[in-house]
């Protein structure tokens, strides 16, 4: 077969698996429950073979709804030797969520425990073949229900034999829908290749490093941020089990299991920056490196908690479902002089603005651009969503952003959160920053309301603050800001912020709500 000797998903594991130095080395910890590398292929490929005998073929999509677990790998990687397609499903997602998922890619085999146990009972659409994972209650009317034992002993540990294309499908993301209905973001063997192989050179990964995964495995971030690429070096991943994240148990997870790197999304990088005694445990850790991403993240947050440990580098990453999933990267030699920065272009990566006029440059405030080979295929069964995203030689974020002279990368929000007040462009990440780099307000956000003279003008929503903290948002912004960015008000609210599954804020959610407490506001002032 023309390419046959390259490398395909399955090679990430096999590879190690077959050195003799790393077989019996642990691939996967999670809790008490260890696993080599060497039982990780056998096992893997004992599935991929007995899901070919279940009616796996090439391009057949298989979900996977399941929590953290060393099933979650071994499923992966069996999908992938058998020539199939994953498609992971978030486990956070309701029953009709999940149906959307399942009947959008032609999910045919669905591996499930008990995680997913309450969407199964609410799906609308039941795959023709269910396999679950542990006790799982499930509904009637399953075509065929098997245990997930049962289908492992039943297959054999050769190579499966099956030919695959380095262009073949092998995973399909669905996006967390922060601008519509989720879309499937469909990636090749040799994509995810491109994504892992990158990061072991651009992050520095070492066999010796033992990686933390707090992100479930059903999101992009879960496998393909250090995970698979420490896995082609030999090194350990550690699983926090899906639903147990808190600030607390993964600092206890980081000193039992001599953790050197892990991954923290913003709201809980705010909370470690808020915990003077969780930080103090963590200078005397084998902590030396935390990422941090899925939002822009201010500058005051980075100081501050690379100044708690010193001895542990905070960097800021920049990437999508889309991939690659680190695309930019804010190095740890210029995270002081840079802060606040997603960082430069990572090594198999490419990157441009494409101005409000419609130019494509290399330095300049805009629409994120972003060229590489770790890209995905395409939307599943979305054509004209994967023209308008392919354009121009170019994948077409959906991010604003600036890249300076020197190549820096500013993600400043959406395109679509950009507000625009009397024909100019007011991105929210400037003001969240000005307040950020003067106050410490908890947690706030900048959206656009309507306005009858300007078109829009922006406001700041704070969530549990007081009418003091407001004034002083309001003064700080008059004191830095050009007139027309200053916040025509501050609107404090008690809910929690909507945000998807992965944790991302739904702005466009909570732009109209706050349009509403504006009216409000003005018909009680008489306005």
């Amino acid at each position: 077969m023309l390419g046959g000797a390259k490398y395909r998903f399955f090679d990430t594991l096999d590879r190690t698996a077959r050195l003799s130095r790393a077989r019996a080395h642990d691939a996967m910890v999670v809790g008490d429950r260890h696993q080599d590398f060497g039982t990780l292929r056998d096992r893997a490929l004992r599935l991929a073979n007995a899901l070919i005998g279940l009616g796996v073929a090439p391009g057949t999509r298989v979900g996977v709804l399941m929590g953290n677990r060393l099933e979650w790998p071994e499923a992966l990687f069996a999908i992938a030797a058998a020539g199939g397609v994953c498609v992971p499903i978030n486990v956070l997602l309701r029953g009709f969520e999940v149906g959307y998922v399942i009947e959008d890619s032609d999910v045919a085999v669905l591996i499930v425990d008990s995680r997913g146990e309450a969407a199964l009972a609410e799906l609308p659409v039941m795959p023709s073949t269910v396999i679950i994972v542990g006790d799982v209650e499930v509904p009637a009317g399953i075509s065929r229900l098997l245990r997930y034992e049962d289908v492992v002993e039943g297959g054999s540990a050769l190579p499966t034999g099956v030919s695959i294309g380095i262009e073949d499908a092998v995973m399909t993301y669905y996006t967390s829908g922060t601008t519509g209905v989720p879309k499937g973001a469909t990636h090749s063997h040799q994509g995810l290749m491109w994504n892992t192989l990158h990061q072991i050179f651009d992050l520095g990964i070492r066999p010796e490093d033992r990686y933390l995964v707090v992100p479930s495995l059903s999101w992009a971030a879960g496998f393909h941020d250090i995970v698979l690429p420490l896995m082609w070096s030999g090194g350990t991943n550690v699983l926090m089990p899906t639903g147990e994240v808190t600030v607390e148990r993964i600092v206890d997870q980081i000193i039992e299991h001599r953790i050197t790197r892990t991954l923290l999304v913003p709201v809980l990088l705010r909370q470690l920056a808020a915990a003077p005694d969780l930080l103090a445990r963590l200078r005397k850790s084998e902590l030396t490196w935390v990422m941090s991403g899925a939002e822009p993240i201010p500058a005051a947050l980075t100081n501050a908690v690379n100044a708690e440990l010193p001895r542990c580098d905070v960097v800021q990453a920049y990437g999508m479902t889309e991939f690659p999933l680190i695309s930019a990267i804010l190095r740890p030699e210029e995270a002081v002089e840079h802060a606040g920065k997603a960082g430069r272009p990572t090594s198999i990566s490419s990157m441009a603005i494409e101005t409000p006029e419609g130019s494509i440059v290399d330095a300049g405030q805009g629409e994120i651009l972003v060229r590489s080979p770790a890209t995905m295929l395409g939307y599943h069964r979305k054509p004209e969503a994967t023209a308008e995203a392919f354009r121009d030689g170019w994948f077409h974020t959906g991010d604003t952003g600036t890249i300076d002279e020197q190549g820096f990368l500013t993600v400043t929000g959406r395109k679509k959160d950009m507000i625009i007040s009397g024909g100019m462009n007011i991105y929210p990440r400037e003001i969240e920053d000005v307040i950020s780099a003067a106050l410490s307000v908890g947690e706030f956000t900048v959206v656009g309301v309507p306005d009858e003279r300007w078109g829009e003008v922006p406001v700041v929503i704070l969530r549990d603050g007081s009418e003091a903290v407001a004034a002083d948002i309001l003064r700080v912004c008059d004191e830095r800001l050009s007139s027309y960015k200053r916040p025509k008000r501050v609107i404090l609210r008690t809910e929690p912020f909507p945000r998807t599954p992965t944790g991302k804020l739904l702005k466009r959610e909570l732009s109209p709500w706050a349009a509403e407490q504006v009216t409000g506001a003005a018909a009680a002032e008489g306005h």
